[in-house]
């Protein structure tokens, strides 16, 4: 056997004494070891593997799939700019905190740096990025190889799955030809691992955050521990689904309002408001409704009127565990790392929570007013589709105007589905993607169906994401795409104003007329259009736990809805200033 194939072996069998469930593959030469015991591993039932041709895909897919489960999913490409192509999903990993292995296989080094194919500087290629990178040795028969490439392996899952900074890990595999063969005589050393299928190194240490009462947190800021009476909780992306119940305890005690981003999860909770964001955005409401004390959770930054509210508050305390914790207003007076429980004494002030809650149903009824059914929105296509979301299922929301309109005008339908997205950073790269990989783990463990809802661009840019092989297993997954022709949400932003219309299109909207139905049909996908309300709501019943289906909702076009969005703002602030 030869020292390459024996590396592999070794390594995949650690792989799957890790717990690993879940690899995905990009094709190529230099990767040929590990794709050879990957494909048999997985005929053997003791992994799935994935493939994909397009390496930025994969690695979104393996993002979505740790996502999802909280298992590291690894992505397996070949050398050269195949690395390359791992980044962006890397990127989001990392601020996301998701875990996720990147098995790189490279030339040894002896023939890097003197211009041989397919060969780039990979050590370092992902930057700050990971956990922790590591350049393995190439493989030979010398004794002790078996317990190095364990170890690495085992080290790399524990690294990425840090109870408290979980993350992507780079382990960079350089392969030496020849790169099959099953030959005698050449390798010699026990190839076989701990007894009873055991990883090398179990990571057992236990890392974590005690909750203390809110009145005992307080001391850190005041001395006699004095809760302020009005208050508000304002609720980001966050991946400790322990948190919600504790949220909702604690605003319940209080009698704080909530605004929840919808990745946090919180639509079920008592005092979550439906339309905080847009009561947020309101200069005057804002002035007149500044908290003594914001307690944020987790990665805020969705809206700019809600960043002004927690800038404006008396105090600021934000929960949030890791190292680099999320404070973007930079006016955090204490960070904490759990969830407070609730205060042993504390006032409630009834008349605070009645005017949020009644500015809410104020704000409510000001957007019935704007919104006409002849005239389909991203606005009203967020509403429908979480509206009809299927018991336990999953909901992904792409970046850009997909989530915003969730949070605006859905915020609390989504009651027993669960809500993700790439909050990391945001980027629109990658969504479909990692939408695929959330449905490949929600199929496998027989779980509801997920719907992903995205912008026309987000959709475009990714649908290699529905290049999956169809030796693969089916999913599950129904992507709704708001098609507006372009980057809607630049029109709400200050580059849409009047004076910048010469080269709006050009530069920001960038129209493609491109019918994003065709791009799914062409790429097999059970693909429609749809105009109305009541035309998504049949299609998206229809389809849902059906396989993978491409909704195209066809919306008004980007300068209505921007001019629909400031009648819906004037509108609420007009119910507002008139209570």
């Amino acid at each position: 056997m030869e020292p390459s194939v024996a590396q592999a072996k070794v390594m995949v069998d650690e792989l799957i004494r890790c717990g690993i469930t879940d690899v995905v593959l990009s094709p190529g030469s230099r990767s040929a070891p590990l794709a050879l015991e990957l494909a048999g591993a997985h005929a053997r039932l003791e992994l799935r593997l994935h493939v994909r041709l397009d390496e930025r895909v994969a690695a979104f897919v393996a993002l979505g799939i740790g996502k999802a489960t909280g298992i590291p999913a690894a992505v397996v490409t070949t050398s050269g700019s195949a690395v390359a192509n791992l980044l962006p999903a890397v990127v989001e990993a990392d601020h996301s905190y998701v875990p996720m292995l990147l098995l790189t296989a490279d030339r040894p080094p002896q023939l890097r740096g003197i211009g041989a194919n397919q060969t780039i500087s990979q050590m370092q290629i992902f930057g700050p990025h990971v956990r922790s990178s590591v350049d393995v040795a190439t493989a030979t028969t010398a004794e002790g190889q078996v317990k190095y490439w364990r170890s690495e392996i085992s080290r790399a899952v524990g690294i990425a799955t840090d109870s408290v900074s979980p993350g992507p890990v780079h382990l960079n595999i350089p392969f030496s030809a020849p790169l099959v063969g099953e030959s005698d005589g050449i390798w010699s050393e026990d190839m076989e691992g701990r007894p009873d299928g055991r990883p090398w190194v179990a990571d057992a240490r236990l890392l974590s955050a005690v909750s203390s009462p809110l009145d005992e947190i307080m001391t850190f800021l005041d001395e006699d521990g004095v809760v302020p009476a009005r208050g508000l909780i304002v609720v980001g992306d966050h991946n400790e689904s322990d948190f919600i119940e504790m949220i909702d305890e604690l605003s319940d005690f209080i009698g704080w309002p909530i605004i929840a981003e919808p990745s946090a999860n919180l639509s079920r909770a008592d005092l979550a408001l439906s339309h905080g964001h847009l009561l947020a955005e309101d200069s005057s409401f804002r002035e007149t409704h500044i908290p003594e004390l914001v307690l944020t959770i987790g990665k805020v930054g969705l809206s700019r009127g809600v960043l002004k509210l927690i800038e404006s508050a008396g105090i600021h305390i934000a929960v949030d565990s890791h190292a680099q914790f999320a404070d973007p207003t930079r006016s955090a007076d204490l960070v904490i790392a759990a969830v407070p429980l609730p205060p042993q004494e504390c006032e409630v002030d009834g008349e605070w929570l009645e005017e949020w809650q009644r500015a809410d149903i104020l704000a409510a009824a000001a957007i019935e007013t704007v919104l006409n059914p002849d005239e389909l929105t991203g606005m009203q296509i967020a509403r429908v589709v979480t509206r009809l979301l299927p018991e336990a299922g999953t909901l992904f929301l792409g970046a850009s105007s997909a989530v915003r309109h969730v949070a605006s005008f859905a915020a609390t339908t989504v009651t027993d589905s669960v809500v993700l997205g790439n909050r990391g950073v945001s980027g629109i790269d990658g969504c479909v993607s990692t939408a695929t990989g959330i449905a490949i783990s929600a199929t496998a463990a027989g779980d509801g169906c997920v719907v992903a809802l995205v912008g026309d661009q987000t959709f475009l840019y990714d649908s290699n994401a529905l290049l999956i092989p169809p030796t693969e297993p089916k999913i599950n997954l129904v992507i709704v795409v708001i098609d507006n022709n372009g980057g809607g949400i630049f029109s709400t932003l200050e580059q849409g104003a009047p004076q910048y219309a010469q080269h709006f299109d050009q530069v920001f909207g960038v129209p493609l007329d491109i019918d994003p139905t065709l791009v799914a049909t062409s790429l097999r996908a059970n693909a429609l259009t749809v105009t109305t309300e009541d035309e998504l709501a049949e299609a998206l019943d229809a389809a849902i736990d059906g396989g993978l289906h491409v909704i195209t909702a066809t919306s008004v076009n980007r300068v209505r809805e921007s001019e629909i969005l400031v009648h819906i703002n004037q509108a609420v602030h007009e119910a507002l200033s008139g209570s």
